[in-house]
């Protein structure tokens, strides 16, 4: 239905064509119904989480400037880094997701939205210069108890230099409606000039999809299907052994009384037929869990192998006689996918605050003014914490670190401006000789005084 809904959609009402096919929207919506899954074990789900974390602990994002747009853009960005855990692993368990940025009352908010809600029309290189999203879905029910479904569509085109966005209203099957009251306060269409692409960002998970045609990304276990089927029939297998093998104690009829009970219990004994009325036998079979459990583990690090992850997301990892190096050298392969992850994240959002930028340019939210994203990724999972601290007094030694890097290593929650002003803060209070006497200036005086000196003790030797 969603697949002629959406056709119905770009053809009819917006009557435009899209370069995202059927089987694309069919793929897409798979993954959403694959990831969203909470009614069995979701592998994909649980290496999304897991990667995320490694992906965005102790990193941070700064935007730098000196300007009321460098404040804008921070108190958006400051909001958004908040969550860029969950965001980071949405984007690995669809496939991909969109950060929409909106206008209300003054202030510039924005939408999360999974890549099935989304067609991308047009593009050009990297820019995505067309798209078509499902901004909004609205269930109202009425008075009688009777529940109708609202959908609000957003284009996006960009003609020539202009980006043309508009909404268009319709219900569940695509028929279009009027502008319902509780979204009047919407502008319907809207064009703003001076820009080359879409205004919003586009994550994409960096797991290669196989095709030429890498338009839309997969989800982390993409291909993955026939081990993860493996897997949860062993666990069903397990589960069965365990049932199978519960024990009992089974004993002579003679033995029961008349309701069919020898002792109260829950299922230990068992009526069994025998020539001798003082039978016992005592069923306990050797559970084969260790036979299992080896399966299981083997069928994990498969399935590590073909997401293209290290050892420790799934299965166990060995550190017994290992260094700490070698376990963080072990880990390569799982960052070479978290280094991916985050390279496609700074040209996410490096498109969504363009997009920011325009939307408070034509909006007048604040004083036009230059901005820079500047990422400080953590490296921890490569790197021995000592060392890198280790490293970074060094670069401050020699020149090249400056100790707001430090600070904001140690402290990773604070922004640059926090972390600057602590410092300054930190100065004041323990103020160095260099800073009462003047490093540059005791140095200076230094020099010219010991010069004075020797040009009035030459010249006195030359006079005698």
């Amino acid at each position: 239905m969603l697949k002629s809904v959406w056709l119905w959609i770009l053809t009819n009402v917006f009557k435009i064509s899209t370069e995202t096919k059927v089987r694309e929207i069919e793929d897409n919506k798979k993954y959403s119904f694959d990831y969203q899954r909470i009614d069995d074990i979701n592998f994909n789900a649980i290496f999304s989480n897991k990667l995320s974390n490694y992906v965005a602990s102790d990193s941070n994002l700064n935007i730098t400037g000196e300007n009321a747009r460098v404040d804008l853009l921070s108190m958006i960005g400051k909001s958004m880094w908040k969550k860029i855990k969950k965001i980071t692993s949405m984007a690995f368990g669809y496939g991909g997701i969109f950060l929409v940025p909106y206008v209300k009352k003054g202030k510039i908010f924005y939408s999360v939205v999974p890549q099935d809600r989304v067609t991308i029309d047009s593009i050009e290189g990297d820019l995505i210069t067309g798209a078509t999203i499902l901004a909004e879905r609205k269930e109202i029910t009425s008075g009688l108890g009777q529940t109708k479904i609202y959908l609000r569509w957003t284009n996006y085109r960009l003609e020539e230099s202009n980006i043309i966005i508009e909404q268009k209203f319709t219900d569940e099957t695509g028929t279009s409606i009027p502008t319902p009251s509780f979204w009047q306060n919407i502008l319907i269409k809207q064009t703003i000039s001076n820009v080359d692409r879409v205004l919003f960002g586009y994550i994409k998970s960096p797991i290669n999809n196989r095709r030429a045609n890498d338009k839309y990304g997969v989800p982390i276990t993409y291909g993955c299907d026939a081990t993860i089927k493996e897997i949860k029939d062993t666990m069903k297998q397990l589960v069965r052994e365990f049932e199978n093998k519960q024990v009992f104690i089974g004993a002579d009829a003679t033995l029961f009384s008349g309701n069919n009970r020898l002792l109260d219990g829950n299922g230990l004994y068992k009526k069994l037929d025998s020539s001798e009325n003082d039978f016992w036998e005592i069923f306990d079979p050797a559970f084969r869990e260790t036979s299992y459990h080896a399966r299981l583990e083997e069928l994990y690090v498969r399935l590590e192998h073909e997401v293209g992850t290290s050892s420790g997301i799934l299965s166990k990892v060995e550190t017994q006689n290992a260094t700490a190096t070698e376990i963080k050298r072990s880990m390569y392969d799982t960052f070479t996918i978290v280094d991916d992850m985050r390279s496609n994240i700074e040209k996410g959002l490096e498109d969504f605050f363009y997009a920011c930028n325009v939307l408070a340019n034509t909006y007048n939210l604040s004083v036009i003014g230059e901005y820079e994203l500047e990422f400080d990724w953590s490296y921890s999972l490569l790197e021995d914490t000592q060392q890198e601290f280790s490293q970074l007094i060094q670069g401050i030694n020699l020149g090249v670190t400056k100790k707001v890097e430090l600070r904001q290593w140690l402290n990773p929650d604070e922004t640059l401006e926090e972390s600057e002003k602590a410092l300054k803060e930190i100065q004041q209070d323990n103020p160095s000789i260099e800073d009462l006497v003047g490093r540059d200036e005791g140095n200076n005086n230094f020099v010219e005084n010991t010069k004075k000196e020797k040009e009035e003790k030459n010249k006195k030797q030359n006079q005698k």
